[in-house]
């Protein structure tokens, strides 16, 4: 059996000296192959039906992926279509 983490004050930060436990590259390659910005995100909100949130979590499930990653890559395949329609 797996030894547990032991709980101590020095896990705990002080106020304002908190920092993530892995750093990330500034900027990282999409599946587009355009250079994205990690540090900027904006929050959207869908509205799905039932079937279709009820797809979306299943799916989610089978592939082990959470649904920002589906709509990401769904987004990135739509943007990359788009064009050609135009």
């Amino acid at each position: 059996m797996a030894k547990t983490a032991s709980l101590t004050s020095g896990l705990v930060a002080k106020k304002g000296q908190a920092s993530p436990a892995v750093t990330l590259a500034e900027a990282t390659t999409s599946h587009s192959g355009k250079v994205v910005a990690l540090d900027y995100y904006k929050a959207l909100t869908v509205k799905l039906d039932r079937e279709r949130y009820e797809s979306l979590k299943n799916l989610g499930v089978k592939l082990d992926k959470k649904s920002q990653e589906i709509f990401v890559e769904a987004l990135d395949l739509w943007i990359k279509q788009a064009p050609a329609q135009v």
